[in-house]
């Protein structure tokens, strides 16, 4: 049986396609993701006319693991700072990860973990959006960003919708659609391509009957092709994300096969962790472009385009850092874009300050997880020498986190 989406917990528009086209507004945000939607929430919050597009509807399917690390909940706190807010999140404690691999595993404890579906994380971010003041426009493609050739004038939003083009004006734009942003941008030649070896993204959910999964446990799985994480999510449901070489998909005739091909030289079974083949061939697997892609932070000569979270650039997290990378991307372009004199200049000096030491780790922590036998030794070392284990688990899953503003 495949798992489906709630659409009860549909955000209806706020305003009609034509209205934002007559509109002057200060900033367009497009992509209603964690990036997007929190960007667009603290800038309606700080006074500013803004609105926020997005392809889809909300809820919608996403390739994530759905894992909220310390940096990611401490950047809710901030965002939504009061328990009633935060209740609307919906995300429950995890607290337990099982790292699986070359069929050896240990369980560790996971420093102030969480995990929520990214159709309730998304939809709750979005709904706090639009009681901050901000305005939502869902279904609009945007196609390309075009500079003013006047000194002063706004920059110009192109879109499709199911009924024709839409335009939009604004002083500032916020791109955050993501790994597959196509939004056309004046100076798109300076996107990045992916490394050469880089992993893609590959998801799906699984009923809850699916496999024997523990609530509250991250299952970490470690083969030569990749690595899988597995999580039972606020509503029962069974989160599978992974990272995986992109010839290992072709070779296993797509993503379900890959991933299941992780858990079988994992010994995810001999471990425990039940998810059958059959659930697996039967899910709707999605799957991301390669996960190295990168570009610019600031964007056009005007230096008023601006890009946040996995638009901006990815490399490889570890257990929920992806989503509290992005929240906290939405923070300091909020930040810059309300009380810098050079919004540009000051957005660029903080995320590199932020991110830099963050993706340097991660990029060492993703070349280890490409040893599954460098992984299983530590596994076995985990075993004899757990309070070691413990010490390092807050390095690996970037638990240390400043406290955000």
């Amino acid at each position: 049986m495949i798992a489906t989406i709630d659409d009860s917990r549909g955000v209806a528009a706020t305003i009609t396609t034509s209205a934002a086209a007559a509109t002057r507004w200060e900033v367009v945000v497009v992509g209603a993701g964690p990036a997007g939607a929190a960007t667009a929430l603290r800038l309606a919050r700080g006074g500013r006319k803004v609105v926020l597009v997005d392809r889809d509807g909300m809820p919608r399917p996403k390739v994530c693991g759905c894992c909220l690390s310390t940096r990611a909940r401490d950047e809710l706190r901030s965002l939504l700072p009061g328990p009633a807010d935060r209740s609307i999140v919906g995300e429950v404690p995890l607290d337990v990860v099982r790292l699986v691999a070359a069929g050896r595993a240990v369980r560790l404890p996971l420093p102030a973990g969480g995990v929520v579906s990214r159709e309730s994380l998304d939809a709750a971010l979005v709904r706090a959006a639009i009681a901050a003041g901000a305005d939502w426009l869902p279904h609009v493609t945007v196609a390309g960003i075009t500079e003013p050739t006047a000194a002063g004038a706004r920059l110009v939003v192109a879109g499709r919708t199911a009924t024709g083009d839409c335009r939009l004006t604004a002083a500032h734009v916020v791109i955050a659609a993501g790994l597959a942003d196509h939004v056309r941008v004046p100076d798109a030649t300076n996107v990045r391509a992916a490394r050469p070896g880089s992993r893609m993204g590959v998801g799906c959910v699984l009923d809850d009957d699916a496999g024997d999964l523990a609530a509250g446990e991250l299952v970490m799985a470690v083969g030569r092709s990749g690595y899988c994480g597995i999580v039972r999510l606020e509503d029962g449901r069974i989160d599978v994300a992974a990272a995986v070489d992109r010839r290992a998909v072709a070779a296993a005739d797509g993503p379900a096969g890959a991933v299941a091909a992780i858990l079988r030289e994992a010994g995810a079974d001999r471990a425990g962790v039940g998810i059958t083949s059959a659930a697996l061939a039967t899910a709707t697997c999605r799957a991301t472009p390669p996960l190295t892609r990168a570009a610019p932070l600031v964007a056009g000569a005007t230096r008023r385009i601006f890009r946040v979270g996995d638009a901006a650039g990815y490399v490889e997290p570890f257990t929920g850092e992806g989503m509290g990378w992005a929240l906290a991307g939405a923070r300091l372009v909020s930040d810059a874009v309300l009380d810098a004199a050079d919004p540009a200049a000051a957005y660029a000096s903080a995320h590199a300050a932020c991110f830099a030491p963050l993706h340097g780790r991660c990029r060492r922590v993703a070349a280890a997880l490409r040893q599954p036998a460098l992984v299983a030794a530590a596994i076995g070392a985990a075993r004899v020498w757990p309070w070691a284990a413990r010490r390092a688990v807050p390095f690996v899953v970037g638990a240390a986190a400043a406290a955000p503003r």
